[in-house]
């Protein structure tokens, strides 16, 4: 089952994103009904297919977890059956967002809705889960984690998040866990200008994937939220 992040998600409940303070229930996706979302037209979906959907509050959802750490905390994993398939969204004083332009919008119906750590703690060992891309070259094969320029670490419930770029266009997440001096990887996400990849899986890091994530721990700079809580827990 293929996992994708939206672009954006709808805003049709009429929730007043600016304010203060938002019930985290009033915005997240609910089972049994359906909701619209836009990706970008590199993602081809069809109608009838069932998918996973990662689901972020709206300031990591917007510019990304590295800008609001907590926030995955507080991310779901959806599983989803696209209904229908609409077109690219085309400017109009209907719009709701200018940056929906161009975006292609998707009827989804929920099937699913869970917090996205609590699926990472349930996962298996999976010994051949890839969380770190490699690529080759005339000097040999290594993992695109050697070429980092820019990294930042925060730790989540338990949990470490990691974030790196490189100078190739390359941007690179992990989630993991540190237990002792072991390093296990339970989620990825590899984005370059081939595509975007995720990777769910519990694997032990060993070797040279080891290494470089060590590596990127200790030069990360730490993450903090660049804004204050604003999300509360209510019943809908």
């Amino acid at each position: 089952m293929k996992t994708y992040c939206p672009t954006f998600w709808s805003r049709d409940s009429g929730v007043d994103h600016s304010a203060s303070v938002i019930c985290l229930n009033d915005i997240l996706p609910t089972v049994g009904q359906n909701t619209f979302a836009y990706f970008d037209n590199n993602d081809c979906l069809l109608a009838g297919e069932t998918i996973l959907l990662i689901w972020c509050p709206p300031v990591s959802d917007l510019n990304g977890w590295s800008e609001q750490p907590s926030e995955i905390a507080l991310s779901h994993l959806l599983k989803a059956n696209v209904v229908a398939v609409a077109q690219a969204s085309e400017p109009s004083a209907a719009a709701i967002h200018p940056a929906h332009y161009g975006k292609r919008k998707y009827e989804l119906d929920i099937l699913s809705c869970e917090r996205f750590l609590t699926v990472l703690r349930a996962l298996q060992e999976d010994p051949t889960s890839r969380h770190l891309q490699g690529i080759g070259s005339a000097q040999g094969n290594f993992l695109m984690w050697d070429e980092v320029n820019w990294c930042g670490s925060a730790a989540v419930d338990g949990f470490t998040y990691l974030t790196a770029n490189t100078l190739n266009e390359a941007h690179m997440e992990l989630i993991l866990e540190e237990v002792d001096d072991d390093i296990i990887g339970l989620f990825s996400v590899h984005i370059d200008p081939g595509g975007t990849f995720y990777e769910f899986g519990r694997k032990r890091l060993t070797g040279q994937e080891l290494r470089v994530i060590k590596h990127a721990l200790d030069i990360a700079r730490p993450l903090c939220d660049s804004q204050a809580d604003y999300l509360v827990a209510c019943s809908k």
